[in-house]
């Protein structure tokens, strides 16, 4: 079961340069067929000149030279590999710029979103802090004082806890943010993510389960109507004071995320 998940993951996301790669060698094989199929169509039409000039030597007997008709029912047999080869790599060049299309929506999609969220986190900003304090902001990084800042962020390690999985671990604020950004881009290039990556990025064991949990690109368009996953962390302070992250994400992730069918999910809340 693991197999086949790996070797769906692999082709969805690969299926188009392996589609592009049997479409050239389908254009080399189809035009090496075809002369193969040429010559074997004038070995046919030799023999059957011979077998006429031999009637007619030998037994008076005259026959019109062949008609076009004649010469394609006695030839087409020759060229069925040919013709074969060529329709299963016309099949390999419109599989291959389909799924091209379809991770070219997939990332356009995802840059879409993050355009979104970055405007309504800044506008945000600017209720919370004021305009002028905002543009401060961006003052200093246009000042190029931001790497300062991302130097303590790299530094400071910091108690997280991942409540999936109920585990603790140490991260900086770049490590996270890090984390993220490589799951939406996983997530934008394969239209699907898995827990299991998210422990990978984070120095987090794989689990078994990890593979069942995640999201997919139906899932967050029919749930959520956007293809970006908001991973976040935020401080909580438990009772007996000790000051933990949460690591988690706003669009909760899924048992057997792959095989969604908002359908499915539909009938479940209705109690159907």
């Amino acid at each position: 079961m693991k197999l086949t998940k790996t070797c769906a993951k692999f082709l969805r996301k690969h299926g188009g340069t392996i589609l592009a790669v049997a479409a050239s060698v389908g254009v080399v094989a189809t035009a090496i067929e075809t002369g193969r199929a040429t010559t074997k169509a004038q070995h046919i039409l030799e023999v059957d000149k011979e077998l006429t000039k031999f009637n007619e030597d030998e037994f008076g007997v005259t026959e019109e030279p062949p008609t076009k008709k004649q010469i394609v029912l006695m030839c087409w047999k020759a060229y069925v590999p040919a013709a074969i080869l060529g329709g299963g790599t016309i099949a390999c060049i419109l599989g291959s710029n389909a799924l091209n299309k379809k991770q070219i929506a997939s990332l356009t999609a995802a840059y879409m979103a993050l355009g979104k969220t970055y405007q309504t986190y800044r506008q945000k900003v600017i209720e919370n802090i004021g305009l002028e304090k905002e543009a401060e902001i961006q003052e200093q990084i246009s000042e190029e004082k931001l790497p300062e800042v991302r130097d303590k962020m790299a530094e400071e390690k910091l108690l997280c806890y991942e409540p999936i999985s109920k585990r603790y671990f140490h991260a900086t604020e770049v490590e996270l943010t890090d984390a993220f950004y490589h799951m939406n881009r996983d997530f934008a290039l394969d239209g699907e993510a898995s827990m299991n990556s998210l422990y990978n990025y984070l120095g987090l064991d794989y689990l078994p389960e990890g593979d069942t949990i995640g999201w997919s690109a139906d899932y967050l368009g029919n749930e959520w109507e956007y293809y970006w996953i908001d991973f976040r962390y935020y401080k909580q302070t438990t009772d007996d004071g000790l000051e933990v992250y949460y690591v988690d994400a706003f669009q909760p992730p899924i048992e057997n995320y792959i095989n969604y069918d908002p359908y499915a999910d539909y009938c479940e809340k209705k109690g159907e």
